[in-house]
């Protein structure tokens, strides 16, 4: 996150859950709320109730959030935002636990501790993902106690906790996705991060490095977290990254962002994230594979949402607060006005706004180009971070303190907190199948694992994908039913979620088994009466398997003939399936696609493909293309590349391709 007066980030905002190890007294930068009424509730629309579910001394500063599988908070606090020192006591991770059932937090319990400043937790199976800048890592408790027996480094040397590594989702293709703000690792003997965050700061590894350190697994009480001193000098830029399990087959999703504190993903696997600027407002982005969103671009920096061919649409609109966490909500807990919306908080502007997801074209924008207030703070002390669905179907929100970092008095750490429940009064209570919580997964029917596709906890879901990718061929045929029904009378998916996550539990199974390629294809038929969301899904399931396959692989022609398809999302997903399956051999078909695309984030998407997918020699001799729209394709993924001489570009201000020109003419007043 941050403030407007200094050129600082507020990033995940930490707090304490105890009195900590004696400390020097420390004054905070800056006091917010100093007339803050701390008994005091921010208001809600009408019909909705917000409680206090915890405070301080129970919660101090909250950060970040994830709700386990049998739907208990954690919660990541501790000392270390925002000037720790080599010797600061570890953040933790605790249980904030309602034991005697009246709606109120009454305990808590450490779960883990020792860390850095923890921005972000995501649960997958028994492994707790704890992104603690400079670190990356997992804890998992073995026996059963409620306590981290093992702790695992995953990645070390990843920038400080000032635009630091956040965003943490486990996502249907079976992957982590998190975000990371333009802070960069120290890179040096000892310290140095996996490849594609070097990548993403544009520095080298000392000779010899691997690419991929290797992680370090410690007992409980041995974990060793890295120190970066949060003063160290901000990297070139930030972006969206994944991987697999273990952290393995990292790779960067998009680029060109200052400090996105959050993301997260509606029922159809498509994102949104907030990104905070210094001075310029805040911005919503809708990351895509490939994307530049224009903070430190390499020719032609771009923050605002006005359109600008050298870098990525963003989502919109620019807004003067500070954007921290965001969820998507589609419970059956909120009225319907409430649903299938982006819920998202500002802690400048003390505010969780209503984001109502449109598409305009391939991209997501919001309604009316608006932000509608949803929960208002007011005098109270609302300070909101963290956002999530709980699995009572209500919103979740974590509250910062009035002070800015770490206070003490006393040797004790006495920054307040929040920990908000909000709740519609008419909901129907929730009913997820409690008594099959008490099984083993490997006991559940396959009813029982589709159900938590439409559940409201995260953990939920990827659970019950993991275990009918386990069982593997034996679920393909019932998998394939559940999709089918779709379009028979009576029958149906039951929401989107679980759609989307059904598709991709099948797409996941043997990349090599051609029933379920052939499956997929057939819903890109012309007669198909696939859902758009089901066809969205199969263009990128089949790029996935495309890539996963054991032998090269190459996308179906079905996929290739939806870039001339009416439907812009799956024009823009087709040109996406082909340079994640990297078909070199379809250039032609998206320069094709180039010359007669009047979509913008289309047509971004689709020179950044021809871009990836081929070499300077061959994107110069499009230079000579006959149709402006491929030139103009050429020159941008050229100059983004700096492959191009100063009289090339001058020749092309005089192209007759009158956006060529002005391209060519922005280059050159840019060098000049």
């Amino acid at each position: 996150m941050k403030t407007k007066q200094r050129p600082l980030i507020w990033i995940c905002l930490v707090a304490a859950c105890m009195c900590w190890p004696a400390m020097a007294q420390q004054t905070p930068d800056w006091q917010f709320d100093r007339d803050v009424n701390r008994d005091a509730l921010p208001s809600a629309p009408s019909g909705f109730e917000v409680s206090l579910f915890a405070r301080e001394p129970l919660v101090r500063q909250p950060c970040s959030m994830a709700f386990d599988s049998r739907g208990l908070l954690f919660i990541g606090m501790g000392p270390q935002y925002r000037n720790p020192k080599p010797d600061t006591p570890g953040d933790s991770v605790v249980m904030v636990l309602d034991t005697n059932g009246d709606g109120v937090a009454d305990q808590t319990k450490v779960f883990a501790t020792g860390f850095n400043a923890v921005q972000g937790l995501a649960w997958h199976g028994r492994d707790l993902w704890i992104a603690n800048a400079p670190d990356l890592t997992v804890v998992r408790d073995l026996d059963g106690d409620d306590e981290a027996d093992e702790y695992v480094l995953v990645y070390t040397d990843l920038g400080n906790l000032e635009h630091g590594l956040h965003g943490l989702n486990w996502a249907p293709d079976g992957k982590l996705y998190m975000s990371k703000g333009n802070s960069k690792g120290l890179t040096q003997p000892g310290r140095v991060a996996p490849k594609p965050f070097r990548d993403l700061w544009g520095v080298s590894a000392p000779v010899g490095y691997p690419e991929f350190p290797e992680p370090k697994t410690f007992k409980k009480g041995e974990y060793q977290r890295t120190y970066h001193d949060p003063a160290d000098d901000w990297g070139l830029d930030g972006g969206v990254l994944r991987c697999d399990e273990g952290g393995k087959n990292l790779e960067i999703v998009c680029r060109g962002l200052r400090n996105p504190w959050d993301i997260a993903s509606d029922s159809g696997f498509n994102w949104l994230g907030t990104d905070n600027d210094q001075t310029s407002g805040d911005r919503v982005f809708m990351p895509m594979f490939g994307a530049h969103f224009g903070w430190n671009h390499p020719w032609s920096a771009h923050w605002s949402d006005q359109p600008h061919p050298p870098t990525a649409p963003v989502s919109g609109p620019l807004f003067e607060g500070s954007g921290t966490g965001l969820t998507f909500y589609d419970a059956p807990q909120y009225p319907q006005e409430f649903r299938r919306v982006f819920f998202i908080n500002d802690w400048l502007r003390k505010t969780t706004f209503v984001w109502r997801p449109i598409w305009d074209g391939p991209l997501l924008r919001p309604a009316d180009g608006n932000w509608e207030p949803f929960i208002e703070g007011g005098k109270s002390l609302f300070r909101p971070t963290d956002v999530e669905v709980g699995p009572d179907g209500a919103l979740w929100i974590l509250g910062w303190s009035t002070g800015y970092g770490a206070e003490w008095k006393d040797d004790e750490m006495t920054n307040e907190g929040r920990i908000f429940r909000i709740h519609w009064k008419e909901a129907t209570p929730t009913n997820w199948s409690i008594s099959k919580r008490s099984k083993a997964l490997s006991e559940w029917s396959l009813d029982e694992l589709l159900e938590d596709f439409s559940g409201p906890l995260p953990i939920w879901r990827t659970n019950a994908q993991e275990e009918l990718v386990r069982r593997g061929s034996v679920v393909k045929a019932s998998l394939i039913s559940e999709l089918q029904k779709q379009s028979t009378q009576g029958g149906g998916i039951p929401s989107e979620s679980q759609e989307t996550w059904t598709a991709w539990t099948l797409g996941r199974l043997a990349a090599d088994d051609s029933e379920i390629t052939d499956y997929f294809v057939r819903t890109l038929a012309p007669d198909s009466s696939a859902s758009l969301n089901l066809r969205v899904q199969a263009l990128r399931i089949l790029a996935h398997r495309t890539r996963e396959s054991d032998v090269p692989g190459v996308l179906p022609d079905q996929a290739i003939a939806m870039l001339t398809n009416q439907e812009p999302r799956l024009r823009f997903e087709a040109v996406q399936a082909i340079r994640q399956a990297r078909q070199q051999s379809r250039v032609p078909d998206v320069l094709s696609l180039l010359a007669e695309e009047s979509d913008q984030t289309i047509y971004y998407a689709a020179w950044q493909a021809v871009r990836e997918l081929t070499d300077s020699t061959e994107l110069q001799s499009m230079l000579d293309d006959s149709r402006g729209d491929v030139r103009r394709a050429a020159l941008l993924a050229l100059l983004e590349t700096h492959n191009l001489q100063i009289e090339q570009v001058k020749s092309f201000s005089e192209d007759s391709d009158e956006e060529t020109r002005e391209i060519a003419r922005l280059w050159l007043t840019k060098v000049s």
